[in-house]
Parts: C-alpha cells; sequence; structure tokens
C-alpha cells in the first residue's frame, strides 16, 4: 500500500517542525463484515429456533468492561494461571476461539499471527504487548492447546519458549463469563459439523484488563494493531518519531483501512511557514546589513563626504 511504504521512509522526516497541530481523536472502528453461519438447533443456553442465533452469536461492543481478571485457567503447557497473572503490565491482544473448529477461528488465528508477524511495526510480542487465546469449548485438550499454539509460533517464527504468547483452556463457567465480559456470543450446537456458532475478532485489553477496543473480522492490518495496541497502553507504546508525528499531526491514522499516511495539509502548512520564515529572514538581514553599513561606513567610501581621508 502506499501508505505503508510512506510510513517506512518516516526516518528522513524533518527533525524539526515549524508548525504543531492537534491530532484530531480517532473514534471510527473498523467494520468487517460479520461472518454468517447455517443455524439448526443449540444447546444450552441457546434456545433453538432460527431468529435465535443471530441475537446470540454475535459480538457486542463493550468498551470499557473490566475483565474478571481472578479467572482460572490451564495453559498449553499444563499450569494453572488466572487471567490477570498474563496481564504483567502490559495491553492484551485477546482472541476467542476453539481449536478443533473447521472453519473461522483458523483464519481469525492466521489474521492475527500475519498482523503481528513484523511487530506490529516496532513493537515487541511479550515485551510491549502479550497475545491470549482462549478456547470456549471445555472439552478440549492440554494437547490441542499445545499443537495450535506450536504451529502458530512457527508461522512468525518464534521459538516454544516464546513469552507473551499463552494458548489457555478453561471450564465452561470460566469462559462463558470471559465471553460474556467482552461480548463475545456463542451458541453450541446440536446437530452440526461446527461445535459453535460464534462471529469472529478480537479484543484489545488495557494492562489493567480493560476492554479498550474490539476489531471484527478475521483480517487485521499491522497498522492497525500497532495504533489500538498504543491506544491500550496509553500512548506509551512505539514512542518516536511515529507517535510525535500523530501528535504533531504530520501523520494520520485511517481507521477504514488501518494504515498511517503523511496528512499532506501539515507538510503543506509547514513548507509555507519554513518559505515565510526564510523570506522574512532574508528581508530583515538585507535592511540590517544596510543599516549597519550606514552607520559603519568603510574608510574607501566615496559616498561618504564627512570621511576626514577624503578631505
Amino acid at each position: 500500500m502506499i501508505e505503508v511504504t510512506m510510513i517506512r521512509s518516516f526516518n528522513i522526516f524533518p527533525k524539526f517542525t515549524v508548525v504543531c497541530l492537534v491530532a484530531a481523536s480517532l473514534l471510527c472502528a473498523a467494520l468487517p463484515a460479520r461472518a454468517q453461519y447455517s443455524l439448526g438447533n443449540y444447546g444450552p443456553g441457546g434456545g433453538e429456533g432460527a431468529n435465535a442465533a443471530p441475537n446470540l452469536a454475535v459480538i457486542k461492543e463493550k468498551t470499557n468492561a473490566q475483565l474478571p481478571l481472578d479467572l482460572p485457567f490451564t495453559t498449553s503447557d499444563g499450569r494453572s494461571v488466572k487471567l490477570g497473572d498474563l496481564f504483567d503490565g502490559k495491553p492484551v491482544i485477546l482472541s476467542l476461539v476453539y481449536f478443533s473448529c473447521p472453519k473461522l477461528c483458523d483464519l481469525t488465528q492466521e489474521g492475527l499471527v500475519n498482523g503481528i508477524a513484523d511487530g506490529p511495526r516496532n513493537l515487541k510480542l511479550g515485551e510491549d504487548y502479550n497475545v491470549i487465546v482462549v478456547s470456549i469449548d471445555p472439552e478440549e485438550s492440554l494437547k490441542a492447546a499445545a499443537s495450535k499454539r506450536k504451529n502458530y509460533l512457527a508461522r512468525i517464527d518464534k521459538p516454544e519458549s516464546q513469552k507473551g504468547f499463552t494458548y489457555l483452556t478453561g471450564s465452561d463457567d470460566a469462559t462463558r463469563t470471559l465471553a460474556a465480559t467482552v461480548g463475545f456470543g456463542y451458541i453450541r450446537n446440536k446437530d452440526s459439523a461446527d461445535k459453535f456458532s460464534h462471529s469472529t475478532g478480537i479484543f484489545i485489553c488495557t494492562p489493567s484488563g480493560k476492554l479498550s477496543q474490539t476489531i471484527l473480522g478475521v483480517s487485521f492490518e499491522p497498522d492497525t494493531l500497532h495504533f489500538r495496541l498504543r491506544e491500550a497502553a496509553g500512548g506509551r507504546l512505539g514512542s518516536g518519531m511515529l507517535s510525535v508525528a500523530l501528535t504533531c499531526g504530520a501523520m494520520t491514522y485511517d481507521p477504514a483501512t488501518g494504515t498511517y499516511s503523511h496528512n499532506k495539509y501539515f507538510w503543506a502548512g509547514t513548507a509555507t511557514g519554513l518559505l515565510t520564515l526564510l523570506a522574512l529572514g532574508t528581508f530583515l538581514f538585507v535592511m540590517w546589513r544596510g543599516e549597519y553599513r550606514k552607520s559603519h561606513p568603510s574608510p574607501t567610501d566615496t559616498s561618504d563626504p564627512s570621511n576626514p581621508k577624503l578631505a
């Protein structure tokens, strides 16, 4: 993309700025199409009938919801943990799936690892943010969780010892409580090849465990993840020139496309300001030089009759 190419050249930006604009608040969220299922009968909590599923197997916005950090889960290597243990002062990308899902869960996971494969940007997995993947199926095994984790770590060229990339299984109560908190609706199917019906998306959480942003769909642009993680961390992540540029308005973020781009109006204004200052500076220098020469005439200046050396 043009925007992505532009940001890579960011290191050639001027090291000083004459005019800084206050960056506008960016409130729009990406709105990919929600996945659709063909649904039949539903298990516990779902009811029956074709009209029940659309109201239950959807993702609802619950921004600022506080996650129940004391919920117990088990990691893919068999450790018992509480959800809050996995935040450790960093923002978190939370994904709810089930490991035996034949369709959308794998697409969601692939979209996520593609988004974090290169950072995103200068962010580092396990240092700047964590990823937590929770199975909504209480019957899934630790072996299945470990297999999925290993597979996706290989996709991003990370070792199995990678920190901050955790796959969890838990009880039905724990997973349903977590899902309800972040607005992830799902239904257990009785007679279907798909064990669960659900929509797709990920949840960006603050270091304190509050839901900062819900991103729908199965594709997650690196720029989108970078920006949302920065938001969740209170702007502390991705500091440096990009952060300054966003603050001043030199760069803008488009939530519809999930990309950063140069603000042409900012740079046009900056160029105009620099040219104006250059012109003004030149004018003042010429004026000052003329006044200086009048008050400090040269000994050989024949235009000054008061010069004694000309008498």
